[in-house]
């Protein structure tokens, strides 16, 4: 067990990694690096968690497999286990065990008989990330059977990290990625089977998955989320993604019906109904499901940005009818209170975002 002075320094060092100017993923690798050191893990996942909908929208891992991570998805939005990610943003325990979260009894969970054996993985530590009630990330720690189980110690160094790395994640948002790649301009289609796995896509499909795939995956994990969120519903599931270019994407997911679910019956996907989900493999889930890829529109990436700037309820109603063209006497109007108050909220948005002027503001939030 580590000693209090060790996890006190691991809390200092990474609270330091945290007022760094880094973009999110050189963030996450360092934060994980540090973290390991006292908290011994096999393998990991950190992603990075859009607030509104509360997916993983990019994920940094390592001693992780391309279907491990589909399975990882499969049990966090189609199986009843515990532990899951929303139910840790939505927590005041932030962090906690499998082990503890079953009771003791880790066989009871899905994602210990179904997920972890596939990296040799016997104990799971999970937190979240969450800074004024937003969650902006998630880790997955996960050891093997010659290590001990992560102990309440550990535990409690995840919890009182949740905060500062909730808040260097939010900052982080607005920083482009350090690596560049362009994308199309038009939208992407991908048709997935019943199993989330690729049956065929678009020249556009194939273009954004190459900037947005890591870890030789065959699917981006934010597209795997949008799509297990999106089997079976009556709406399409939606979710945003950062590209490595610094580009936002809409990706949205909706199940189809009728001809192409019956041909996946019989034919060259026969096979896939013995495939390793079963219980996808009937009923409403033996349709395939449509997924698109498209730029964001401004709006939805303004919202985005808005939560990250940490702005108050009032300031963010100050910029959205600065963005509407209004001056300052029409925002007093509007919402009631004077034009000097107006002022003292626009300095104050100017200071948390950055710029100087209105019109750098409106290009900053609309992302011009």
């Amino acid at each position: 067990m580590s000693s209090p002075v060790a996890r006190r320094e691991t809390v200092r060092d990474i609270e330091a990694i945290c007022r760094l100017d880094l973009d999110s993923r050189e963030l996450r690798r360092r934060i994980a690096e540090r973290l390991t050191r006292l908290v011994p893990a096999d393998s990991y996942c950190f992603g990075t968690i859009d607030p509104t909908t509360l997916l993983i929208t990019d994920d940094v891992s390592a001693g992780l497999t391309a279907d491990a991570a589909t399975a990882a998805v499969h049990n966090e939005y189609l199986v009843d286990d515990v532990l899951k990610f929303a139910a840790l943003a939505r927590s005041e325990v932030r962090a906690g065990t499998l082990g503890a979260a079953t009771g003791g009894d880790p066989r009871s969970s899905h994602r210990y008989r179904a997920v972890l054996p596939m990296i040799d993985a016997r104990h799971e530590l999970r937190a979240s990330f969450v800074v004024d009630r937003r969650c902006w990330g998630a880790i997955a720690l996960f050891a093997g059977g010659g290590r001990p189980d992560f102990t309440p110690a550990d535990v409690d160094v995840l919890r009182r990290l949740s905060a500062p790395v909730a808040a260097a994640l939010r900052r982080a948002v607005h920083r482009a990625p350090a690596e560049a790649a362009a994308g199309p301009d038009e939208a992407g289609v991908l048709l997935l089977d019943q199993d989330l796995r690729l049956l065929s896509e678009n020249p556009a499909a194939k273009l954004w998955r190459d900037e947005l795939t890591s870890r030789g995956a065959e699917l981006p994990i934010a597209v795997l989320e949008v799509a297990a969120r999106g089997r079976g519903a009556t709406l399409p599931a939606h979710g945003r993604i950062r590209g490595r270019s610094g580009r936002w994407l809409s990706v949205h997911a909706s199940p189809l019906s009728g001809g192409p679910a019956a041909a996946l019956s019989g034919g060259p996907y026969a096979a896939l109904n013995g495939g390793p989900y079963p219980a996808l493999n009937s009923g409403p889930y033996a349709a395939p499901l449509a997924v698109t890829l498209h730029p964001a529109p401004s709006a939805d990436v303004a919202e985005l940005l808005l939560l990250a700037y940490g702005l108050t309820p009032r300031e963010r109603d100050v910029l959205a009818r600065v963005v509407a063209g209004l001056p300052s006497r029409g925002i007093a109007v509007e919402l009631h209170i004077t034009a000097a108050t107006v002022q003292d909220h626009l300095k104050s948005v100017f200071a948390k975002t950055g710029v100087r002027s209105r019109r750098e503001l409106v290009a900053t939030i609309l992302h011009l």
